[in-house]
């Protein structure tokens, strides 16, 4: 196979990197090329440095990109930014004109680089909360590693393995138990416990998912659905009135009274302007969760100006609350960087809110589902 040129590993990394900021931009008359143009000669040092960095940090046999801004993405991004300085004087030396300021203003928020979900993450952050049905207090002990004598799978995973609604005093709604928002109820939880695998010992991976919801149902759901949906981020940035034209509190009410969905969703990233690319740079927090936007419409709830973390707000102040976290550092023996063993999410919302949907859904038809799964798997190829 022939070797690619060093223009060919330069196109490649603007279209790995910029890509998507590029397009969101119109694609600027000239800026990829030029941006290509500029990498030419550095493509030989990139690939250097990237090995070294790469090699310092993970094991020599692993295979996965550690998790870290490298010097791909920090050259290329320098150049994009260099590049873009000059659009406009080389507009005007082409004889097109245009106002300076909206110019300028209207291509650096395309181009600019973007993190705020993982910024907005990393703000609701928290401890690990003990918040959750009583049936999972046996999920707050971490599950074992193989060698260990700690039970596997644990009793309270096989119990609930078949189980898709929790019902009598276990399908009440949770309560949030500590400060400050004791009181408040969680409307969604999602949290994944694992352990890495290795070939040499050949150790196997385990791994816990835990998934609870309220839901607005009719009927029992499917065993193999999940208590939360799916979802865009945009609830926490954006008001509700320009995500939902149309959606005003009474046809939100309409929606919540007589239709069968959970009340709680976790965040797709997918196509998002600032989402980072999987595994590389600044990374998002892996889980997310989001409301029902019918809830947001009923409710009233706005983000927070500015929004700076997972937060909606009403005239009184906070009202939903998304938070997230992880934690219990392993490592697989070998020379990786440590990675946590859990990582979580939940929304919880203010009390007197939540009569609201009481009233609005019909308590009859709240009822709190569960999902909860665990694996055992052989160690990948890429650790060791």
């Amino acid at each position: 196979m022939t070797p690619a040129t060093p223009e060919e590993r330069a196109k490649g990394l603007v279209n790995l990197l910029l890509d998507d900021r590029l397009k969101g931009a119109n694609e600027p008359p000239g800026l990829r090329e030029a941006i290509v143009d500029r990498l030419v000669g550095k493509v030989d040092d990139i690939g250097k440095r990237f090995g070294e960095q790469v090699d310092h940090l993970r094991s020599p046999s692993a295979q996965r990109i550690p998790d870290a801004y490298l010097a791909d993405e920090e050259v290329v991004e320098n150049e994009l930014q260099a590049a873009a300085a000059g659009i406009r004087t080389a507009r005007a030396l082409e004889g097109v004109l245009s106002d300076p300021r909206q110019f300028e203003v209207h291509l650096s928020r395309r181009l600019a680089p973007n993190a705020r979900w993982a910024l907005l993450s990393e703000a609701s952050r928290v401890p690990r909360p003990p918040t959750r049905a009583s049936v999972l207090n046996w999920s707050l002990t971490p599950i074992p590693w193989v060698e260990d004598n700690a039970e596997w799978p644990p009793a309270g995973a096989i119990t609930l393995a078949d189980v898709r609604q929790l019902t009598g005093a276990d399908g009440e709604p949770v309560r949030v138990s500590e400060e400050p928002y004791k009181g408040w109820v969680q409307l969604g939880m999602f949290e994944r416990q694992a352990t890495l695998g290795t070939r040499y010992p050949a150790v196997a991976a385990r791994q816990i998912l835990i998934a609870t919801g309220l839901e607005a149902c009719d009927r029992t759901p499917p065993v193999n659905s999940m208590p939360l949906s799916r979802a865009a981020p945009d609830a926490w940035t954006v008001c509700c009135d320009d995500l939902a034209p149309g959606l005003d509190a009474d046809r939100a009410r309409i929606a919540l009274s007589s239709t069968g969905r959970p009340l709680a969703a976790i965040v797709d990233y997918e196509g998002q302007p600032g989402a980072t690319a999987h595994d590389r740079g600044v990374g998002l927090q892996r889980f997310t969760l989001v409301p029902r936007i019918e809830i947001v419409a009923l409710l009233g709830l706005r983000p927070e100006t500015p929004a700076l973390r997972h937060v909606l707000v009403d005239d009184n102040g906070a009202a939903i609350v998304g938070r997230q976290w992880h934690g219990f550092l392993i490592h697989d023996g070998s020379y990786t960087p440590l990675e946590p063993a859990i990582h979580g999410a939940d929304l919880i919302l203010r009390p007197d809110l939540y009569e609201i949907i009481v009233n609005t859904a019909g308590k009859d038809r709240l009822a709190l589902g569960v999902t909860v799964s665990h694996f055992e798997n052989a160690p990948s190829a890429g650790r060791s």
